[in-house]
């Protein structure tokens, strides 16, 4: 009876541990994009020259764009319908910051838009 207990408690610190293991990386990850999105959002801050109330509106829209985009990359989409997902968030997100930035600022946003999308691609899981 004692040695069925033993094992019972063993079996369950064991997956208390993974538990535990799986929370901390879950948790590093999460750090992890909330300063890639911050890196991302500074470096717009500069190349663009953002006063502090677009850098706010910037924020929230890269914020949304990633979270957005995460989701659709989580599904069980065919590649194809996730590119046009992600292609109509890249979109959504392209008329919000135009309502943000002025026209000089935007043209500088879509002529280092490839810079942009390298960090931002950063933020969103791994494709398989």
């Amino acid at each position: 009876m004692i040695k069925k207990i033993t094992s019972a408690v063993k079996v369950m610190l064991g997956a208390m541990a993974l538990l535990l293991m799986f929370t901390t990386a879950a948790m590093a990850q999460d750090k992890t994009a909330a300063e890639n999105l911050a890196k991302l959002n500074d470096h717009m801050k500069t190349q663009l020259s953002l006063n502090d109330s677009q850098y706010a509106k910037v924020n929230d829209i890269n914020r949304v764009f990633v979270t957005k985009a995460k989701e659709s990359e989580k599904g069980n989409a065919s590649k194809l319908d996730k590119a046009k997902k992600i292609k109509a968030l890249e979109e959504d997100r392209d008329s919000k910051l135009k309502s943000v930035l002025t026209a000089d600022q935007y043209k500088v946003f879509v002529a280092n838009r490839g810079e942009n999308t390298k960090k931002l691609k950063a933020l969103l899981p791994a494709k398989e």
